[in-house]
């Protein structure tokens, strides 16, 4: 990812122009705004099960990472692969709240689940390892592709607790042995997702698919390793393990966490509240990062960054905070993500204009968060 991004404003005075602008057509009232969030927060089946059957027609589709055009190979291929483990999560995350669904909820997931073990969907990590992380000789090993290894091992452990004995049973023990390798013994660093790029949210991911497993008796090391990766200035987390604190990498982190360290998740978003956070008229956002600095460009690989604001940003914040029952902070926030992310409702199917199968799915994982410490020990 570039770090060399930083935001134009320090203020909000961006997005008060950008939601002068809206609102003054009248596109979409505060008022309709914060209902559709608070029906969230309860998880209202109707907006639930709407949604679902959204993404469960964008992942029934063959989607060619090319469709994504982000613009380098790379990018494409990762945001594919994180589209079917978000939908594969917000999948589980309801089959885990509502059993009058579940088992329609397991077969959705379960065809996620087939899809993201698909040596197809892992090519950007092996073009960049030169090897498959599902390998049985990568598995065995103890080093790399933790962010593969992060989001394929959540997913399957949240599969294992809904459905203990299932044709992933066997698959799901390997990736979580593959991941306590990782931060078992005398290792206390924070592993690679490539050969030299070390992301702390993708350990994030790595340490709940730990604690959804249960095996919390290997966390402490990864979890040490995670606060050393927060900047003390700001108390955000490094988007790097050598780059700058980035509101994005913290705001998924915080969801993560939220399944194997709730005092941890709620200290990184405090600091989100506390420096990125911003409302006008109700109206929330995340600013990518830190007041002060400049950004070189409107996009980079963790999603566009709009007059300073963090599209990924405020997504992530959402899961973390209904992860932890923050009601105000989660109404602001899917406020702006109902007003620009364009809803468009149609035969008892929810998508978003502006997000496609990637914005769907995410949105999906992040307004189904299960509450904080469920899994924790």
């Amino acid at each position: 990812m570039n770090d060399e991004l930083r935001p134009t404003f320090g203020s909000t005075r961006a997005l008060v122009a950008l939601l002068a602008f809206v609102l003054g057509f009248a596109t979409v009232p505060h008022r309709v705004c914060e209902r559709d969030a608070a029906r969230w927060f309860d998880g209202d089946p109707s907006r639930t099960d709407a949604l679902a059957n959204g993404v469960a027609r964008w992942t029934a589709r063959e989607i060619e990472p090319a469709g994504f055009h982000i613009g380098e190979a790379r990018f494409d291929g990762e945001w594919l692969f994180v589209t079917y483990a978000m939908a594969a999560l917000g999948f589980g995350q309801l089959a885990l709240d509502r059993e009058d669904i579940k088992p329609a909820s397991l077969a959705r997931m379960d065809h996620c689940l087939d899809v993201l073990l698909d040596p197809r969907l892992r090519a950007f990590d092996r073009t960049a390892w030169g090897e498959d992380a599902l390998d049985d000789a990568v598995l065995a090993s103890d080093a790399g592709h933790i962010g593969v290894l992060g989001y394929v091992g959540l997913a399957l452990a949240l599969h294992r607790q809904l459905r203990p004995e299932s044709r992933f049973t066997v698959r799901e023990t390997a990736v979580i042995a593959a991941i306590e390798r990782r931060f078992s013994g005398e290792n206390t660093e924070l592993v690679a997702s490539f050969p030299g790029q070390i992301y702390p949210a993708d350990n994030a991911a790595a340490l709940a698919a730990l604690a959804v497993h249960g095996r919390s008796a290997h966390l402490l090391g990864g979890l040490a390793a995670v606060r050393r990766a927060i900047d003390p200035q700001t108390g955000l987390l490094l988007q790097t393990l050598r780059g700058r604190a980035r509101a994005s990498g913290t705001a998924l982190a915080a969801y993560f966490l939220a399944f194997a360290d709730p005092a941890l998740s709620r200290s990184l978003f405090r600091a989100l509240e506390a420096g990125q956070f911003r409302t006008v008229l109700g109206f929330g956002g995340m600013l990518e990062v830190p007041v002060g600095t400049r950004p070189a460009a409107l996009y980079d690989g963790s999603g566009p960054v709009v007059l300073g604001f963090g599209v990924a940003a405020t997504g992530f914040a959402i899961g973390a905070a209904r992860a932890l029952r923050e009601r105000d902070r989660f109404a602001a926030l899917c406020a702006t993500a109902h007003l620009f992310g364009g809803p468009l409702d149609e035969d008892g199917d929810r998508t978003y204009a502006l997000g496609g199968p990637l914005g769907d799915a995410v949105l999906f994982a992040m307004l189904t968060a299960p509450r904080a410490g469920r899994f924790a020990s």
